[in-house]
């Protein structure tokens, strides 16, 4: 699908579409309801009344909560069923990722923390429980990758590096994009952790971040902070972790 229409008067409804439709790699063309819908248009999206009340056949009513699965819904036509995803992981300190399958983007989104990216993947897998899977991350930040190598094997998800030359076309800053590519690109498959040695800078970082997540509660100490640079465990359970041993410290 290289392009689908967005026909609303809802503006906060068509801005998320549009960003959600160029992410997935498809144009969007606005029109405003009562305009002709264009016979070359496959498909286009508006409020579910805005459907109704148009009655053209190829309209698909969302909201701003389920407008990613109505997207997706439109991508894969009547086979519901995705049999595998692919993900794409460019690393770095605000990861990007993508998700493929037949070779269509279903979706990709740039996060605000490497600590994200295997809890995105365990909620897509989850959600649409695919029978293959598997997570392609690019090699391009070594300590990052390594981090999020190790985390995914933890959890259970099969494992390709790829080599990041050639994948990131454009700009430099659109992660997305990379991601989208390392996804199309077979890599080379991990069975084993990456072993990792964190530098003092990188300590403190995750130690401050700590503070961030934790709204300014908990500084984790310095195991727990190696423990999430290695990829044992992420930024969240580090936290949780130390809430706990805190708690048990204060019951003895």
């Amino acid at each position: 699908m290289e392009a689908a229409g967005v026909i609303t008067h809802d503006y906060q409804l068509a801005y998320r579409l549009i960003n959600a439709l160029r992410s997935h790699g498809i144009r969007p063309v606005q029109l405003a309801p009562g305009d002709n819908i264009p016979a070359s248009m496959s498909v286009w999206f508006g409020t579910p009344e805005e459907v109704r009340t148009i009655g053209d056949p190829r309209g698909i009513g969302c909201t701003v909560d389920n407008l990613e699965a109505a997207i997706t819904s439109a991508l894969l036509g009547n086979n519901t069923t995705i049999d595998n995803i692919v993900f794409g992981v460019d690393p770095g300190p605000r990861p990007g990722l993508a998700w493929i399958s037949k070779n269509m983007i279903l979706g990709s989104v740039q996060l605000e923390s490497v600590d994200e990216t295997a809890n995105v993947i365990d909620t897509i897998v989850g959600k649409h429980n695919p029978k293959f899977h598997v997570v392609r991350i690019g090699n391009g930040s070594r300590t990052i990758s390594g981090r999020i190598v190790n985390i995914c094997l933890t959890r259970g998800h099969s494992v390709e590096i790829v080599d990041e030359r050639k994948t990131s076309t454009g700009s430099r800053h659109n992660h997305t994009a990379s991601a989208a590519r390392i996804a199309m690109k077979p890599g080379r498959r991990k069975l084993e952790r990456v072993d990792i040695d964190p530098s003092e800078g990188e300590i403190k970082e995750i130690q401050r971040r700590s503070r961030t997540t934790s709204g300014g509660r908990v500084t984790i100490p310095k195991s727990l902070a190696k423990a999430v640079a290695v990829g044992r465990m992420d930024i969240y359970e580090a936290v949780r972790k130390h809430d706990s041993n805190a708690a048990l410290n204060h019951s003895d």
